[in-house]
């Protein structure tokens, strides 16, 4: 036969034969489990290893067997006696109380059943005619002896199906227990693990952006009314950097009013040599007025390969002109990331910003002239950032009455202020205005922002909401020029 024939089908008798084969295990299946079920009515209360029908004809032996050994030796002993009716302590109870200490019980009526039995076995033997044996048997009943043997036999189950059932949920309790803990000694490892890459990352940038921003702000605010050629502290920007983006080595050199760089450097950090003026990627840097890196895929490979710098980043001021630039000649290797060369990036604008303050800022302080100068400035940058990367940030006002409750508020909401945010306290007619900046906050920042202020106005005055004593203004910084944005929110809150 080929092997691509078709082999001829089973007959009829045989395509039946598997049917009532897989058939019937079904009912085997069924009646094994009422088995189970049955013995363990009897056998579960005790050991829940005794559910099985197998277990349990095992233990019924063993019970009858220990009796019957029992009464055999008993009889070799005694053999007028060999229960020990007459006897000063029926040793022979001791049998049936272990059992019924051992199984419970169940296997304790049996062993007394099997006593009894023996009982008749032994009594009946002493008789020829079997009537006049049962005659004799009747009258000679022990019955205080078979009662009191069953009552010490049922108080020992008892005691053993108590004893049993409270070590049976012991060992639950303490199976679900180990459960637990081997539960709380994976979450405690990977615990472990999580503040391990906490450290990690604490060690490779111990400074959050809002740390690097804040320090910013500070190093740039004195130097903001100033002339705008001159660069403030360089030495200090580089520190910041190399905190929080493991800059190694790096420095900062100043442009012309024709983008021409000085060779000359005004700070520096670490290890660093002269500057290459005809390097590719500070040809790019300036050409492009962008950041560049040696992963810069609009750079040829060849250009990238021969570049001495890692990093080459343009200082622009608010108005777009170039008047510095900074180069990165060491830098970590698994600092180079997208995350860190963001990052370097916001630091970069930031501090360019801060340098020369522009005509925006300026306007916003001759409209605004009890205006704070970080707020003016901080308003412009944030703005700038929003435009270039895309980060958000709000200003928050809460107008206050001039009561006294609205005045403790008030004081109490002003000393919720954060390290990185800038407040603008002042008064207009007859409220108090509280406007806060809240750098790289977007509108689920602003409700967390507000949030914070309903719990401390509740934990401080009771049930009463913010809506009841203050007026609450937002505005999105980026949705209008900083110029606008800011005396438009100002006239909000004096309507």
């Amino acid at each position: 036969m080929s092997q691509f024939e078709r082999k001829p089908g089973p007959s009829a008798p045989d395509r039946d034969k598997p049917r009532r084969a897989a058939g019937t295990p079904r009912p085997l299946k069924a009646v094994t489990q009422r088995r189970q079920k049955f013995w363990s009515r009897f056998f579960t209360r005790f050991d829940t290893d005794s559910g099985s029908p197998r277990k349990a004809a095992l233990r019924i032996l063993e019970t009858v067997l220990l009796v019957v050994l029992a009464l055999v030796f008993s009889h070799w002993v005694a053999p007028d006696d060999p229960l020990g009716v007459d006897a000063q302590f029926p040793w022979l109870w001791l049998v049936p109380a272990i059992l019924a200490m051992r199984y419970g019980s169940t296997l304790g009526v049996v062993a007394v059943a099997t006593m009894l039995g023996g009982w008749y076995v032994l009594t009946h033997g002493r008789q020829g005619d079997e009537a006049a044996a049962m005659v004799s048997a009747a009258q000679a009943f022990p019955q205080s002896y078979f009662l009191g043997g069953l009552i010490l036999t049922l108080l020992c189950g008892q005691f053993a199906e108590v004893w049993n059932a409270r070590s049976r949920r012991l060992r639950a309790i303490n199976a679900y227990l180990d459960e637990r803990l081997t539960m709380l000694t994976k979450s405690h490892f990977l615990l472990r693990l999580s503040h391990e890459r906490l450290e990690q990352d604490l060690l490779s940038k111990p400074l959050t952006l809002r740390e690097s921003l804040d320090r910013m702000r500070s190093l740039t605010l004195t130097q903001i009314l100033l002339d705008p050629q001159q660069m403030p502290a360089p030495e200090a920007f580089l520190q910041i950097l190399a905190q929080s983006c493991q800059v190694a080595a790096a420095s900062v050199y100043t442009c012309d009013g024709a983008g021409r760089v000085n060779p000359q450097a005004v700070g520096s950090i670490g290890k660093v040599s002269e500057l290459v003026a005809d390097d590719p990627l500070v040809k790019y840097c300036l050409a492009q007025r962008k950041l560049g890196h040696v992963q810069t895929e609009s750079l040829n490979q060849n250009l990238r390969n021969q570049s001495r710098y890692l990093v080459c980043a343009p200082l622009n001021n608010f108005d777009g002109q170039l008047f510095g630039l900074l180069v990165v000649e060491q830098l970590p290797f698994v600092a180079l990331n997208e995350d860190t060369l963001q990052l370097m990036s916001v630091l970069i604008d930031y501090y360019a910003d801060g340098i020369e303050m522009g005509d925006t800022a300026r306007a916003i302080l001759q409209q605004l002239p009890t205006c704070p100068p970080e707020l003016a400035v901080d308003l412009v940058r944030l703005h700038r950032l929003k435009r270039a990367t895309d980060i958000d940030s709000s200003l928050v006002a809460l107008v206050f009455g001039d009561d006294e409750l609205s005045r403790d508020m008030y004081n109490q909401i002003r000393r919720l202020k954060r390290a990185a945010d800038v407040v603008w306290a002042y008064k207009t007619g007859d409220h108090n205005v509280l406007m806060t900046l809240l750098p790289l906050a977007g509108a689920a920042a602003v409700d967390g922002y507000l949030m914070r202020v309903e719990v401390a106005s509740q934990a401080q005055f009771g049930s009463q909401s913010l809506a009841s004593y203050a007026a609450t203004h937002t505005a999105a910084i980026g949705s209008d020029e900083p110029a606008r944005l800011l005396p438009n929110l100002v006239e909000r809150c004096a309507a």
